[in-house]
This record gives C-alpha cells, structure tokens and sequence, in this order.
C-alpha cells in the first residue's frame, strides 16, 4: 500500500503559503484538534466564532505534528520553530480547502456527491456498503459534510483510494456550490427536498435552490436525479448532459425499487437496476430508505459496478450508524427505536409513519423533542408533528424542548394520550417516572433534533444493547 506523504512544496504550491521553517519536508495526512494524536500530521488551526485553535498550537506540537499551517505569528511560537514545519498563509481555512483540492486532483479518484435535505449520510453509507468489496473506497465519516468537513474527509483518502464518496451539507446557499469547487465530483445526485434549514433560507423553494447548485456547479458530472420528489423533478427538467434517474413509482426508470414488505427486521426489497430484475431483504429500518437505496444503487451503478453485482452487495447493508434507526433493547425485554441523531418535519413524519405501520403485540411510547433552524416556521412544524403523532396511538409521550406548547397544540387535536409530560430539559424525575411504565414488548421511539441531545435520556435507563459511542 502506497504511504500517505505531502510534501512542504506541495503544500506550498498548493496554498500559496511561506514557509518559515522547514522540518522535516513532508507530513503524513493532516489534523485539526490539538487534543488528538497528531503523530507526523499537519495541523491546521481554524478560527470559528467562539475560538481560535491558533492558541493550542504549542500543545499540537507536542502532540505530535511535525508541520503547522497559520495565518497570523506570534512570538511565543519561536521556539518550535526547530521542532516543526511552519507555513503561513492568508487564511488556514482556505488554505485547507486548496489542500484538499490538490489532494482530489492529484490522486484523480473518482468522487461521488451527495446532498439532499434528508437521507445524506445515510446514502452515503449504503452507496460505500455496496462498493466497498469491489474498489478501494473511502467515505467521508459522520456528518464531516461542511466547508472543513469536505477537505478534510477528501485528505483522509490515501493513495490506494480509486473511489471517494462524499455528503455535502449547507445552511444557506451558494455553500453547496464552494463545496463542489473543492471537491470536483464526476458523479452526483440530490435525495430528496423537504424543509430542513427552512429557517435559514425562508421557503422550500430556497432550499430546492440551494441543492440545486450541486447540479449547476457540475454540469459536466453524470448527474442523478430522484424523480419521485416534486421538487428534484423540476432540477431534472433543467439539466442537461448525462443523466440517471431513479423512483419508486415510474418502473421505466435506470433503478426502481419497491419495498414490499416492512418489518422491524428490514425491508423487502423488489424491483430493477437497468432491467435486471432482483428482489433481496435488506437490514435496514424504515420505507423511507427506499429512496437512499435507489440513490446508492445509482451512484454504484454510475461509478461502474453491474446491475447483477448491486443485487449481490444490497443484501449486505446493515443500521449501524449511531441514532439512525438504532434498535436498542432494554434490559426489561423493550426496545428503543433511537433516531435523534438529527430530526426536521420530514425526517420526523418518516420516523412517525414507521411507527404507525409496524406490527407490535406491545404498546408505543414516545420520547420527542425540539426540531431546531426552523425559524417562523417553528409553530406550525411541531403543532404539524404533534397532531401526526397523534395519530399513532402512543400509549405515552414525553416531550422535552421550547416547543412542548405547540406540539401539544396538535396532539390535542387527534388525542389526549394516557401519559403526557413536557420539559423544558430532560429531567431525571421525569425519566424515572416515564420508565416505569415501559415493559417487555414495548416500543420507545425516540427523536429530536442533535442539540437536544436526546441520548441523555438513554443514558439514565437501563440498556441490554449499548448505545455506543457518538460519531
């Protein structure tokens, strides 16, 4: 396997930086937090709103880096200069962002581009789940989908990688379009539009533009489109170049798949890739998944594998991601539906629909929370997912955030559960008293947005699965 090395002058030539001292004259891959091993790395401190990682640079270095990029110098660094490379550059930011450009050209991998308001990491993990056996391929970790994120994820990629899967995320426009200047994709694809991020950009119609750039910075790309969304349907009737199209609904389709069968053990898959026929049980929860598998099978499709190869691998994708979907079981025989790794109107009415369509013998509670960036849209989303939730026959509900009232608001619309509790906060008291009420054969969904931090929860109930570790 060929080392990961960069030298100083590629650094150089790629940011346009000074160097102010050089040793030694090549790094192995590169890093961002002082508190990790940076064992031979470069370390590049960005400066956010509430902090500057330029003030750890001396505890980088003893960590390990053996080269430093900075965009200011302070006299207190002097004495390292004999113990690592020293490059200055106008911004590290950027200059992170032309590195990882370098990296993608230099090394030509094939990459391949998601976004989409929901289903991203998700797609992503499938699209590397089929892949992975047949090239040597690299996908971005978590939600490393941003302006650091994207660079970063490209230069973890090695020499031996030939295929490199990326999710690109924004909060406002023009950030998917800086993302593609980075990351130059060959192919890419939008899952879906819905309304994360509706906040931030006024009107679904905003975020559709926002997505869309992804398609008009790559206009030379082979370009994927899910025609059963209203609004990626109108992306597909602008573009131009080389297409795929996918959907559940149009069998006429490059990849059309069904779900034909749902279970809390995964999905019947049946349906076709380019006219080969196929049908498979995938270990995946939830019908919504449906549309991120015909996302993946495309992008495996248009990154060179067989129709008849992607039946073979679809079997082998798995739930592991931490708070997608998890299934915990508790030590008292329940199980814990725990999807709070992020949470918007759409991803929280696909987690209640699953709830409303599986066969259980036991009872259903919910444990839910605040579904944040919403801004005046806020109300009407959570009295929107109260008055669903409603629907669903939950034998008990625990609400916790600022938006209990309007959440509350649309459940009493539909019902007026057994149980119901609003927090501001998770609240021990409240855990104590919701817990016991769950016994064996019961389900507890759980979501919210990220910053509710709903595993806190989890944490003060007794668990047979463990949670794991967040990403």
């Amino acid at each position: 396997m060929n080392k990961w090395t960069c030298t100083v002058q590629e650094l150089t030539t790629a940011t346009g930086g000074q160097v102010l001292s050089q040793n030694p004259a090549e790094f192995s891959r590169v890093g961002t937090d002082s508190r990790s091993d940076l064992t031979g790395r470069l370390f590049v401190p960005l400066k956010g709103e509430n902090f500057d990682a330029h003030d750890f640079i001396a505890q980088a270095v003893d960590k390990g880096a053996t080269a430093v990029l900075v965009h200011q110098w302070r006299e207190e660094w002097q004495p390292l200069l004999n113990k690592a490379t020293f490059v200055k550059v106008p911004d590290t930011l950027q200059a992170l962002q032309a590195l990882g450009r370098f990296w993608r050209r230099k090394h030509k991998f094939k990459v391949l581009a998601i976004t989409g308001s929901n289903g991203k990491t998700s797609t992503k993990e499938f699209t590397y789940a089929l892949m992975r056996n047949k090239y040597k391929t690299h996908a971005s970790k978590g939600s490393f989908n941003n302006h650091w994120g994207v660079p970063l994820s490209i230069l973890e990629a090695g020499p031996e990688i030939t295929h490199l899967i990326l999710e690109l995320g924004m909060n406002h426009s023009g950030e998917i379009f800086r993302l593609c200047m980075i990351a130059e994709p060959d192919v890419v694809t939008v899952t879906s539009v819905g309304r994360a991020h509706i906040g931030e950009l006024g009107s679904q119609e905003n975020v559709a533009k926002a997505k869309e750039e992804i398609y008009i910075a790559c206009s030379n790309a082979m370009q994927i489109f899910n025609v059963d969304n209203e609004w990626t349907i109108r992306m597909y009737a602008r573009s131009h170049g080389n297409k795929m199209i996918f959907s559940s609904f149009k069998p006429g389709v490059d990849v059309h798949f069904r779900a034909q069968r749902i279970s809390w053990e995964g999905l019947d898959i049946t349906g076709h890739i380019q006219k080969v026929q196929g049908q498979c049980w995938v270990r995946i929860l939830g019908r919504q998944n449906t549309v991120n598998l015909m996302a993946a099978a495309s992008l495996a499709l248009a990154a060179g594998m067989t129709p008849e190869e992607i039946w073979k691998a679809l079997p082998e994708i798995s739930d592991t991601a931490w708070g997608r979907n998890q299934i915990l079981t508790m030590q008292n025989g329940a199980q814990i539906l725990f999807d709070a790794y992020n949470a918007n109107p759409d991803s929280m009415q696909a987690m209640l629909k699953n709830v409303y369509e599986m066969d259980m013998t036991g009872r259903k509670f919910l444990v839910v929370g605040d579904m944040r960036e919403l801004g005046t849209f806020t109300a009407a989303a959570h009295e929107e997912a109260g008055e669903r939730a409603g629907s669903c026959g939950f034998e008990g509900i625990w609400y916790i955030g600022a938006n209990g009232q309007y959440f509350a608001k649309g459940l009493h619309k539909v019902v007026k559960p057994k149980t119901f509790y609003i927090s501001a906060d998770v609240d021990s008291k409240i855990s104590g008293q919701f817990l016991t009420l769950i016994k064996d054969g019961d389900l507890v969904a759980v979501k919210a947005s990220r910053s509710v931090a709903l595993e806190r929860v989890l944490t003060q109930w007794p668990l047979k699965t463990p949670l794991g570790a967040k990403p």
